[in-house]
C-alpha cells in the first residue's frame, strides 16, 4: 500500500509538472505574439491640402530712405537761416549762409555779366596768340620736314583713337603702321638737327603742348560763361587757369551756404542767426515721403532674405494692425547688434494703412516662401534618402508598406509640401509606435 500511495504522489506531481511546463510555454507564446503585435503598429497620417508659409522674424526701425547733416565748408558768423525744424523743403533750396557769401555771390555772377564775358574772350584771343607763337618757334627749330612729319604723325595717332574695339584686326594693325611709318620719318627729319641742342628743342615742345592745352581751357571757360551761371552750379573739369577761375568762385559760394539736397524736412536746426559757426554740422533733412523699415535678423536665416521677398510689419504703435511690406536691399555684410551678428535687411512699404513715423520701433516677418492648396504631410514621414532626395511609406489597404519617391517643396519644423508622388487622401507612414 505504501507502494502504490507513493507511486501515485510521483504521478501527481508529474501532472502538476507537466501542466506548469504547458502553461508557461503558452504564456511565452502569447507574450511573443503580444509584442510582436506591438511592432506591427504604426503610426500613419493622411495627405491633406493646405497651406505652409515659411518666415523669418526679426526687429528694426523706422528710418527715412535718405537722411543728411549739412555743414559749412568753411567757419564763419551765420548771416542768414531760412529754416526751422519741422520745415519743408525743396532741393537746391538755400537754406542758410555766412557772412562772407554776399562776396562771394557777387563775384560769382560778375562772371556772367558782360564785362565778364569780355574778359573771357581776351583770354581766348590771347591764348591763340600764343599758340601762334609756340608754333612757329618749335616748326622754326626743328625744320619743315620734321614739322610736316610731325603732323602726319599726329594725324595717323587721331585716326587710330578713332577706331573702336569692333573693327577689324587688319585695319588697326594698318593704322598702326602707318604711325610707325609717320614716326620714323619724324625722328629721321628731326636728326638732322643736329646743329640745335636738345634741350632747346624740348622747351620747344614743351611751350607747344602748354599753349595748346590752355587754349583748350580758355576756350571751355568761355563757353561757361556765356551759358549763364546754371552752367555752373555742379563741379566742372578744370583744365587750366579760366577754369580753375570758374571752379574757385563756385566753391566760394558752396562753401558759405547751404542747400537742400534733395526735398525733404528739417529734423535738426543746431545754430540761430548771428552764431559762429565751423565746420561741423549744423541742419539735419531727410526724406518724410519715403520711408523704410530697416530690419535685423539672426543670421541663421540669411537664406531666408532676398529682394522682392514680402514682409509683414507690426509697430509698437499699432499691435493689431500689421502693414506689408518688401525687401528692397539685403546689405552686403553682417552687422553686429547688442554683441550678436545679425543680417540687415531694408524693406519699402507696399500699402501703408496707418500713419508711420521716421524712429517708430517695429517686428517683422519675412515671408521666405508661402505655398497655398498644396499637398501637405508630417514632415516625420520622409525618409531622405540622400542628400534631396525623398521617399515616403504608403501604407496600402492591406496595412503593407509601400515605399514612394515623392518631390518636395517647402518644409516648416512640422509639416512637408509634396509637389509630386502622392495625392490628398493617401496615408503614409509617420513611423512606428509601441504599446503597453
Amino acid at each position: 500500500m505504501k507502494f502504490f500511495k507513493n507511486r501515485f504522489n510521483l504521478i501527481a506531481s508529474g501532472f502538476i509538472l507537466i501542466t506548469f511546463i504547458v502553461g508557461a510555454a503558452f504564456y511565452f507564446q502569447n507574450s511573443a505574439n503580444a509584442v510582436k503585435a506591438e511592432t506591427l503598429i504604426v503610426q500613419t497620417a493622411k495627405v491633406r491640402t493646405g497651406d505652409l508659409v515659411i518666415t523669418a522674424s526679426g526687429a528694426g526701425v523706422v528710418e527715412p530712405a535718405a537722411q543728411v547733416d549739412l555743414a559749412f565748408r568753411s567757419a564763419g558768423v551765420l548771416n542768414e537761416l531760412n529754416i526751422q525744424v519741422g520745415d519743408q523743403v525743396t532741393s537746391t533750396q538755400v537754406l542758410a549762409r555766412l557772412e562772407e557769401n554776399l562776396q562771394a555771390e557777387t563775384n560769382f555772377q560778375a562772371l556772367f555779366s558782360a564785362d565778364g564775358i569780355a574778359q573771357a574772350e581776351l583770354a581766348l584771343a590771347n591764348t591763340q596768340e600764343n599758340l601762334v607763337d609756340a608754333t612757329n618757334d618749335y616748326s622754326y627749330l626743328i625744320g619743315s620736314d620734321a614739322w610736316y612729319w610731325l603732323g602726319q604723325l599726329e594725324n595717323a595717332e587721331a585716326a587710330l583713337n578713332t577706331l573702336d574695339t569692333a573693327t577689324a584686326t587688319s585695319q588697326r594693325e594698318e593704322a598702326q603702321k602707318l604711325i610707325d611709318d609717320t614716326r620714323a620719318r619724324y625722328v629721321y627729319y628731326l636728326s638732322l638737327r643736329d646743329d640745335i641742342p636738345d634741350v632747346d628743342i624740348a622747351l620747344a615742345r614743351a611751350n607747344l603742348e602748354s599753349a595748346k592745352v590752355a587754349l583748350t581751357d580758355a576756350q571751355a571757360a568761355l563757353n561757361i560763361v556765356k551759358a549763364g551761371p546754371d552752367s555752373l552750379q555742379t563741379s566742372i573739369s578744370v583744365i587750366g587757369k579760366e577754369t580753375t577761375k570758374l571752379e574757385g568762385a563756385r566753391l566760394a559760394i558752396e562753401s558759405t551756404r547751404l542747400t537742400a539736397p534733395f526735398d525733404g524736412t528739417a529734423i535738426s536746426v543746431k545754430v540761430i542767426e548771428g552764431q559762429t559757426v565751423n565746420t561741423s554740422p549744423v541742419i539735419t533733412i531727410a526724406t518724410t515721403k519715403k520711408l523704410l523699415s530697416h530690419i535685423y535678423l539672426d543670421e541663421t536665416d540669411l537664406e531666408k532674405v532676398a529682394v522682392g521677398k514680402r514682409v509683414i510689419i507690426t509697430f509698437d504703435a499699432y499691435p493689431n494692425t500689421p502693414v506689408e511690406g518688401e525687401i528692397i536691399l539685403v546689405e552686403p555684410a553682417l552687422q553686429n547688434v547688442d554683441g550678436s551678428s545679425v543680417v540687415a535687411v531694408w524693406a519699402l512699404f507696399t500699402a501703408p494703412t496707418v500713419t508711420i513715423l521716421s524712429g517708430m520701433n517695429l517686428e517683422a516677418e519675412v515671408i521666405a516662401g508661402e505655398a497655398h492648396d498644396a499637398l501637405i504631410i508630417p514632415k516625420q514621414a520622409l525618409r531622405e534618402l540622400e542628400p534631396g532626395v525623398f521617399a515616403v511609406f504608403i501604407v496600402d489597404a492591406d496595412g503593407q508598406l509601400l515605399l514612394t519617391p515623392v518631390e518636395v517643396g517647402l518644409m516648416d519644423y512640422a509639416n512637408a509640401e509634396i509637389l509630386s508622388g502622392l495625392k490628398v487622401g493617401d496615408v503614409v507612414s509617420t513611423g512606428n509606435v509601441e504599446t503597453k
